[in-house]
């Protein structure tokens, strides 16, 4: 009976360690795979649309997005034409309400300003919304970067020469809004962040999506534990 034991708990672990590490990646690059080959047939002269090339929540479009926080409102503009997987995966979960009653879970202004971090975490007593309708399960999108001089972003890796870093579309400037994740570069979901300060440090590395247009004082008050009573889709 204890091989028989010890043989689950090896399956167990071994699935453990699936999806908690591998799944993430493993499922982007099937997607991955899918996308890039839809997308090379396309000749540069033609309109490329990624969203009709991916099963991931897509806008091309610029879109904005109010958040009505305990400590006042901050309006945001997503820029869609750059990052249109990232933009489409926030709207969705906007047009959830999954960052309805989201607390801004990481803030950091010592020594020196640097961000404060939301979604993902909620008040107690309040269910989560940041899974997917489709599979019930959490999303995970690729790092997408755009660079001026291509039509389509850069999915799946950081970008690092000097050369192109220049040539980055969105940075990390004060008030601009980029995707947290983990080490793992396509394991970004629903939590992001909003800049207190320039940080090309960052550029390449993380997926900028949008700025603040208005309440960037309201965002200068933040701290952990205040949360976003509502986030809604706005017109500009």
């Amino acid at each position: 009976m204890k091989v028989f034991k010890n043989r689950n708990n090896i399956k167990k672990t071994s699935n453990y360690l699936f999806y908690r590490y591998f799944q993430p990646v493993y499922v982007f690059l099937i997607i991955n795979l899918i996308f890039i080959t839809g997308c090379s047939s396309f000749k540069e002269s033609e309109k490329i649309s990624i969203c009709s090339n991916t099963i991931f929540p897509c806008l091309n479009s610029n879109e904005y997005v109010l958040l009505i926080t305990n400590k006042g409102k901050i309006k945001l503009e997503l820029y869609g034409k750059s990052a249109p997987i990232t933009v489409g995966n926030f709207i969705d979960f906007v047009e959830k309400g999954a960052y309805n009653k989201s607390i801004f879970n990481r803030v950091i202004k010592k020594p020196y300003p640097f961000i404060i971090r939301v979604g993902e975490n909620i008040l107690k007593g309040k269910k989560s919304k940041f899974l997917d309708t489709k599979t019930g399960k959490k999303r995970y999108i690729p790092l997408e970067i755009k660079l001026k001089k291509n039509s389509l972003p850069t999915y799946g890796k950081e970008i690092d020469a000097s050369s192109q870093i220049n040539n980055i579309e969105l940075k990390h400037k004060r008030s601009y809004l980029s995707m947290a994740r983990s080490k793992a570069l396509n394991s970004a979901s629903s939590q992001f962040y909003i800049l207190l300060k320039s940080l090309p440090e960052l550029d390449g590395r993380y997926a900028v999506f949008g700025k603040v247009i208005s309440g960037m004082n309201v965002v200068d008050l933040i701290e952990e534990e205040d949360f976003i009573i509502e986030a809604k889709r706005v017109k500009s």
